[in-house]
């Protein structure tokens, strides 16, 4: 327990069980454009000034539409689970290749977001992605930073998906893992590590 001036803050972290959603839809289609993304008005912000999730969002998995290496036109879809009351809205992920034997490359303009409640539904999200060198310079990590922040209150249930675009499909098969991180909303948020996204890809000539 932190204290500070007229109030107490408890930070709870606690893991959301896996829902029993279907993870991916693999298209963009009927999508619906709907405002109700509006932040929490409670804050959970601790002296430092560091904002921190109560509830944390949960990685459900990843898939990709196209398999075949060296292809194009593929989408890399991230399923996360959010849980019913995050504490603080969700401002930001990044997600970033840390295994694989060729370097992927990711187009900054051609992101897909929506939330997709449990019977289908989706709702397109405005998002704005940036391509950026990560740790290893060899390889980028992708910033996807959504506007206005999803909602701390997960009152329809649902799953967020996200869809990046590779330039191109790795030129090397087998398995490609991306860690997706989840930052909260504010000035210092404290990011939370949410799992690995894998991939796999192979050579369909042999």
């Amino acid at each position: 327990m932190v204290k500070k001036t007229r109030k107490k803050v408890v930070t709870a972290i606690a893991l959301l069980p896996i829902l029993a959603l279907q993870v991916f839809g693999g298209s963009n289609q009927n999508l619906v454009s709907r405002d109700f993304l509006t932040p929490s008005a409670e804050a959970v912000q601790l002296r430092d000034g560091k904002t921190y999730f109560v509830q944390l969002p949960f990685l459900l998995g990843a898939e990709t539409t196209i398999n075949r290496i060296y292809s194009w036109n593929a989408t890399y879809y991230f399923a996360i689970a959010l849980p019913q009351n995050m504490g603080e809205p969700l401002q930001k992920l990044e997600i970033a290749q840390t295994e694989g034997f060729d370097n992927v490359d990711f187009y900054s303009n051609e992101t897909i977001a929506y939330l997709q409640s449990s019977s289908g539904e989706r709702v397109a999200i405005s998002s704005k992605t940036e391509v950026l060198p990560s740790q290893d310079r060899d390889r980028q990590k992708v910033t996807i930073t959504f506007n206005p922040p999803i909602s701390a209150s997960n009152e329809l249930n649902s799953k967020l998906v996200v869809g990046l675009r590779p330039v191109r499909n790795p030129r090397y098969d087998g398995v490609y893992l991306f860690g997706v991180t989840a930052f909260p909303q504010g000035d210092r948020p404290n990011s939370q590590f949410l799992g690995y996204g894998r991939l796999s890809f192979y050579d369909l000539r042999y």
